[in-house]
């Protein structure tokens, strides 16, 4: 079994408009609800080993929390510039490289690429996933090259306004 969060960052910043997208960084709230993201996946025993960050300022900010919440290793914080704004098929081939030893791992980006990625591998689509909001799909695999919708097992969605969360099929 291997399981992948996908997460979207925090809310972000939008004082300075001189900021390139790629350079917002996240606004105190984004950094608040990020923490109690990470309180909630801590409570739910459900930590990532690894996390891939968008290299966009609000998305390593974001995941920085989550691994220093969450107490992961520095090495285990990983910022991808392929996960700006990508497509599934370059989600994806982010995944199907994983170590194997690894039984989980989180990525950390953004709207509209994540909710896409996501509604892939579910029945229930989910419209757009609010920020500081995470989805778990658990896949019944040992090999991470073998992730598919034929192999999707369960999952659940937590709306950072809804903490207590829902299952997915």
């Amino acid at each position: 079994m291997k399981t992948l969060y996908i997460a979207r960052h925090g809310k972000s910043d939008w004082d300075n408009l001189d900021l390139n997208d790629i350079e917002r960084p996240l606004k105190n709230r984004g950094v608040q609800n990020c923490k109690e993201m990470s309180e909630v996946l801590r409570i739910r025993k459900s930590i990532p080993e690894i996390i891939f960050s968008s290299p966009a300022v609000r998305a390593y900010e974001s995941a920085k929390i989550f691994a220093d919440e969450l107490s992961l290793p520095l090495d285990s914080l990983k910022v991808d510039g392929k996960l700006y704004l990508p497509d599934f098929p370059t989600m994806l081939k982010t995944i199907l490289y994983l170590d194997n030893h690894l039984q989980s791992a989180m990525i950390v980006g953004h709207e509209p690429s994540i909710s896409s990625f996501v509604n892939f591998f579910i029945q229930q689509p989910i419209e757009k996933i609010a920020t500081a909001s995470v989805t778990a799909l658990e896949f019944n695999i040992l090999d991470w090259r073998e992730i598919s919708a034929a192999n999707f097992k369960k999952g659940w969605h937590i709306n950072r306004h809804y903490p207590k969360g829902f299952s997915i099929t």
